[in-house]
Parts: structure tokens; C-alpha cells; sequence
């Protein structure tokens, strides 16, 4: 998926957890112009919700580097023991 350097800091605030308005004042853009910026990444990976995006793209770091998802507990269990 190909997406812009500026998409790409709304989506790592959107991940931080920052609303729209938030996320605006931090870039110093309009609050439309991130609606825009995370309708487009939406669409670009297929997703409805937000939280939807942020699962994919968890999902995808995760799967990069090879390690199990957190726990319930926010843990990773260790999967190489000798």
C-alpha cells in the first residue's frame, strides 16, 4: 500500500491515539483535511473504521517481525524456550 509522508503522520497519531481535532492542531492543518487524509487511508487498505486501520496495520507490524500478538494482558510470551 502506497501512501503519502503526510498520511503516514496522521496514521502514527491516529495509532498514538489522537482524536481528529488533535491531530489537526499538531500538523497545523484543518480538522477536513485529516477527515481526508484517514477517509483516503481507509480506503487505500480496504478498512471501514478507524479501528479497523489500526488493526491492520498492528497486524502487519506484527506479522513483519515475526512475533506473536501481545496477550490480553499487553504481554508477548516467549515461544523460544531451550
Amino acid at each position: 500500500m502506497w501512501v503519502t509522508i503526510r498520511e503516514q503522520e496522521v496514521l502514527c497519531l491516529l495509532l498514538q491515539g489522537f482524536t481528529n481535532k488533535e491531530i489537526a492542531q499538531r500538523l497545523c492543518i484543518s480538522g477536513y483535511t485529516v477527515r481526508d487524509h484517514v477517509s483516503s487511508l481507509l480506503r487505500k487498505c480496504q478498512v471501514k473504521t478507524r479501528t479497523e486501520l489500526i488493526a491492520r496495520y498492528v497486524t502487519r507490524l506484527v506479522s513483519r517481525k515475526n512475533m506473536q500478538p501481545p496477550t490480553s494482558v499487553g504481554l508477548c510470551v516467549e515461544t523460544n524456550q531451550t
